[in-house]
């Protein structure tokens, strides 16, 4: 049905307005889309704009399949690069944002996505005991718990990567996949947001 939507769309050149829940339906139809929460509007812009630069939480994890992974912290140190974010257990996460109202020893939140959460990492990342692997044949999905994400994390893995349950390693992204919210929820601009703008 996607596929017929986005063939009469085509087809008839005019402006559609698709009410969804579903985002898959709404990341690959829509040209711009608004997003709602309980009668309020989040953020409107393109799927790319709002996969990549979320203007808060709420759509942050609410765009993205398996959702975003967030881990919660405090700001470490503040440079012309971005932050450091440092969790209870004494591990660091350097995020790639704009750091002109970030203030250090702000209670933040740290967002990385699925497929940007790396397992082995030396030195950003928290670690994080394994609870199950997925595989779903092209990929699979690690699972696994630490005191720092209160939902758990998700991180996209090579097919044939295996992982035994209870194992402990290292998760984390490099800073320019990462995402920063502050104690509202509010999203920091990130440095890719240039790009995407370009």
């Amino acid at each position: 049905m996607r596929l017929e939507f986005a063939r009469l769309h085509d087809e008839l050149k005019t402006t559609m307005i698709y009410v969804t829940h579903d985002q898959v339906e709404a990341m690959t139809l829509a040209d711009k889309i608004v997003v709602l929460s309980a009668g309020n509007l989040e953020q409107v812009g393109s799927p790319t704009m709002l996969y990549h630069a979320p203007a808060n939480r709420f759509v942050a994890g609410f765009i993205g399949s398996p959702k975003m992974n967030f881990m919660e912290g405090v700001v470490q140190s503040v440079t012309h690069d971005g932050v450091t974010v440092r969790y209870e257990t004494g591990e660091t996460q350097r995020v790639a944002v704009e750091p002109a109202s970030v203030k250090q020893g702000d209670k933040v939140t740290v967002g990385i996505r699925p497929e940007h959460l790396h397992v082995g990492m030396t030195d950003d990342g928290v670690s994080a005991r394994t609870m199950a692997v997925e595989s779903l044949g092209d990929a699979a999905y690690l699972y696994a718990e630490s005191s720092v994400a209160p939902d758990g994390l998700i991180a996209r893995i090579p097919p044939l990567e295996r992982h035994a349950k209870g194992e402990t390693q290292k998760l984390g992204a490099t800073p320019e996949h990462c995402h920063l919210f502050d104690s509202d929820g509010k999203a920091f601009q990130r440095k890719i947001v240039e790009v995407l703008a370009a």
